[in-house]
């Protein structure tokens, strides 16, 4: 909750909506060890921390000036085809950013924040064993729903043209 008081008026004054874009907020997001908690495809920014887990970063267009930054991590590892990096840790500074382009971001694990802007799409799931406390998450600025237990369908990050790359 901490990143999220910090990224959000940050990315808000950073970043410019475009007419269409929308917005995703998630707080505290866990799911069972296997489920993302994320799995995020959008042409846009995002921004995030998690305490313990893996983020997988796949840029979609990556010959273009922007490139993902990942610090805090404990370890890293790239795809035999480079399409793609794992980052995997657990701490305060396991940190992520990625704007201005088109990414696919995977998130596992525990203590996951994360705020994008955008179009795209989006999955989330939470912990069916969590009772409650496995994170909420806010889409195109609806109010907060607690993530749900089993993964959702793709859901619509603003309005899309049909492309994220």
């Amino acid at each position: 909750m901490f990143l999220v008081a910090l990224v959000v008026p940050a990315a808000a004054s950073a970043l410019q909506l475009k007419d269409g874009d929308g917005t995703l907020v998630v707080t505290n997001g866990t799911a069972p060890r296997g489920t993302p908690v994320v799995t995020l495809v959008i042409k846009g920014a995002a921004i995030g921390h998690l305490d313990a887990g893996r983020v997988v970063i796949q840029d979609l267009v990556p010959n273009d000036p922007n490139s993902p930054e990942v610090t805090g991590f404990s370890w890293k590892r790239d795809s035999q085809d480079l399409t793609e990096t794992t980052y995997g840790g657990v701490g305060q500074n396991f940190r992520f950013r990625a704007v201005g382009g088109a990414y696919k971001i995977t998130i596992y694990g525990q203590g996951v924040d994360l705020v994008a802007s955008g179009t795209g799409n989006v999955v989330l799931a939470g912990s069916p064993d969590a009772g409650g406390t496995d994170g909420k998450y806010s889409l195109n600025g609806q109010d907060f729903r607690s993530l749900p237990d089993t993964p959702t369908k793709q859901l619509q990050i603003g309005v899309s043209n049909g492309s994220t790359g």
